[in-house]
């Protein structure tokens, strides 16, 4: 099978700060996976402490669910994970079709 991932694209870039902070946070937004064929797919990596976090503030606000475009979970986010998680996926066809 032939790798259809490319690359992840951090809209507002990926430095040393964020690779230090984005674990911390637990979460990391506006990404992009591009492929092979030129499409992006916009994606949002959470991991499952924040992802609790968040369904908890939701649920204490009246809302009884969460949703991110493109959510992904993963146990750690670092950008090797994030790129990791974005390649298997893409190359299982994950975001094929999608718009």
């Amino acid at each position: 099978m032939s790798d259809k991932f490319s690359r992840l694209i951090f809209e507002y870039g990926f430095d040393d700060r964020d690779e230090y902070e984005t674990p911390l946070r637990g979460y990391r937004s506006h990404v992009w996976v591009e492929l092979i064929d030129g499409s992006k797919h916009r994606v949002t990596f959470f991991d499952t402490i924040r992802l609790q976090q968040e369904l908890q503030q939701e649920m204490a606000n009246g809302r009884g669910f969460f949703a991110e475009p493109g959510l992904i979970v993963l146990n750690e986010v670092t950008r090797e994970a994030m790129e990791a998680a974005a390649r298997t996926l893409a190359n299982e066809g994950f975001f094929d079709g999608a718009v």
